[in-house]
């Protein structure tokens, strides 16, 4: 082979084994960029609004769920909970949460589970913290996480 072609054939394979290294690298920079925008609008979408002058949220302790269905199967649930309450507000964040899981807890499984438990709950215990004293301050209760195993 000619010296001249044969640096001809060496450019073209050098470029041709280069391109798809760096359409990979272009299409991984962009998979990148794609994952970081899907997490931005989840952090985004995650992120509680922020309270009214005036308000504040308070967390109660995570309740944990044991219950039992018709068969005698365990089951298990968690549930945190935060209340939007006044600045002014004065709750016994443990107490209430106590009160909570009782109730829950009295709940049959068949029922909790029949549809979507969570407007259940956040109508049952937004109900029962009214009724607790300086309950007349709450002004919402947020469902944060519910687990179910």
């Amino acid at each position: 082979m000619k010296p001249m072609l044969r640096r001809h054939v060496i450019a073209l394979l050098a470029l041709a084994l280069a391109a798809p290294a760096a359409i990979a690298a272009e299409s991984s920079d962009a998979k990148k960029e794609e994952k970081k925008k899907k997490n931005d609008e989840k952090k985004k979408a995650s992120q509680l609004p922020i309270p009214a002058k005036g308000e504040r949220y308070i967390r109660l302790p995570t309740i944990v769920l044991e219950l039992w269905d018709r068969d005698g199967n365990f089951r298990m649930s968690s549930v945190d909970l935060l209340l939007l309450v006044a600045e002014d507000a004065k709750l016994s964040e443990k107490a209430l949460s106590e009160k909570m899981k009782r109730t829950l807890n009295a709940t049959p499984y068949e029922e909790y589970m029949r549809s979507n438990p969570a407007p259940m709950i956040k109508a049952t215990m937004l109900d029962l913290a009214r009724k607790e004293p300086g309950g007349d301050k709450i002004k919402d209760l947020l469902i944060s996480k519910m687990i179910f195993r």
